[in-house]
């Protein structure tokens, strides 16, 4: 049987972990698995009806509910790929030790300057002119993980070498692919 896992894909917004994570998955599934899940931060913000928040309290709420639909999905043998911001060490810590014997941290690694620079969900901007706040790496912190299982700088690598690099770790850690 497959071992399960739970790859937690974090960084700044704009980092790639969106883009990452959706080409790992593709990767994984024409490598034949099949009992895979893929959770955004964002778009399962949304799925939650928006009932979430941006402060501290309200991502440490928001990361609470995401772990329990990981849990579940965990307890029917479905792995996780969740990317999500996970600004605080907190967060990742609460993740780590819910889900120690499958996790899998991988830190998405960019510069505020360049998340600033792609603003793909145009956050950056907002917060510029004022019409957002708690922007992580810009009015609210984000604490550099220093212990993440890989780390991958999208400054430097490309999406197809993230991936390659992410395959070559789980294949040594025996996960199967």
């Amino acid at each position: 049987m497959q071992n399960i896992f739970m790859m937690y894909m974090i960084g700044r917004s704009g980092s790639g972990k969106t883009t990452i994570a959706g080409a790992l998955e593709e990767r994984l599934v024409q490598e034949g698995i099949k009992n895979l899940q893929v959770i955004d931060g964002d778009v399962i913000r949304k799925q939650f009806g928006g009932i979430f928040g941006y402060t501290r309290e309200e991502r440490l709420k928001c990361n609470q509910a995401v772990r329990v639909v990981v849990s579940y999905l965990l307890k029917h043998h479905i792995s996780v790929i969740l990317a999500q911001v996970a600004p605080y060490e907190e967060i990742r810590n609460l993740v780590r030790s819910q889900f120690e014997n499958e996790y899998i941290e991988v830190y998405i690694k960019c510069s505020y300057e360049e998340c600033a620079r792609r603003d793909v969900k145009g956050y950056y901007q907002k917060q510029q002119n004022g019409k957002m706040e708690n922007l992580n790496g810009a009015d609210d912190i984000y604490e550099i993980p220093l212990n993440s299982d890989i780390v991958i700088d999208t400054e430097k690598e490309s999406v197809h070498e993230a991936v390659d690099r992410i395959m070559t770790y789980l294949q040594e850690k025996g996960y199967g692919v």
